[in-house]
């Protein structure tokens, strides 16, 4: 009798172990996915931010090419307008 009663304390104290390391693996699943979640939000943020550099950029530089040309922008935008308007509204 006094083997099984060693036995189910032995078999207690492993099954605490065991918990306490289910505990510590489950707290180092959770760092990990916090960690890779700012991660992916960071390089979110940072492909972001140059999409939008680029847009500025591209925007900066078709202002000034109408600024500098205002005619021949004015004669591509009604060309674009007249294809469009051909395409889209001609099939009445």
């Amino acid at each position: 009798m006094a083997d099984t009663e060693t036995n189910v304390e032995a078999l207690t104290g492993e099954f605490k172990q065991l918990r306490n390391e289910f505990a510590r693996i489950a707290a180092l699943l959770e760092q990990t996915a916090r960690a890779a979640g700012a991660e992916a939000a960071n390089r979110a943020r940072a492909a972001g931010e140059t999409v939008w550099a680029e847009t500025q950029t591209t925007a900066d530089h078709v202002a000034k090419k109408i600024k500098d040309q205002p005619l021949a922008s004015a004669g591509v935008a009604f060309g674009v307008g007249v294809l469009l308007g051909l395409i889209f509204g001609g099939r009445r």
